[in-house]
């Protein structure tokens, strides 16, 4: 599917930055490692993984009611496809868009053809330069 989407200017601003747990991998201590639930001022609110596999806060950030979540899915130093669309599941943004995926083949760190195969309810895939408008 090939889109234009069509960013504006707008006056809007983060209005709360929370951040939330991640790490619970090799690679990453739980102790040192953030996610972040980021509101808007207009009410979207955002989730970032960060670099992490399925935390425990994971379940409870289904009651922030999620906008876009943002779920980190390389599959070396972070979840992998599978685990990823597994805390898709547990966090039910109304947008999943996977990100910081590394092609195998050429260490590409957008590659289509990955982020197809994140089997998450409500994906959303965003290209390597593409920009989205925020929306409810």
């Amino acid at each position: 599917m090939n889109r234009r989407l069509i960013s504006y200017w707008s006056p809007m601003t983060i209005t709360i930055t929370e951040a939330v747990e991640a790490g619970y991998n090799k690679n990453h201590d739980v102790t040192k490692c953030v996610g972040y639930v980021i509101t808007l001022s207009d009410g979207i609110k955002v989730y970032v993984s960060g670099d992490t596999s399925k935390t425990e806060q994971m379940p409870a950030l289904a009651e922030k009611e999620i906008d876009y979540a943002f779920f980190c899915c390389d599959g070396v130093y972070n979840m992998d496809l599978e685990e990823a669309a597994e805390c898709a599941a547990l966090v039910k943004a109304k947008h999943n868009i996977p990100y910081h995926m590394v092609a195998a083949d050429t260490g590409v760190l957008f590659d289509r053809e990955t982020a197809e195969r994140f089997k998450a309810d409500n994906r959303l895939i965003i290209s390597d330069g593409e920009e989205i408008v925020l929306e409810y």
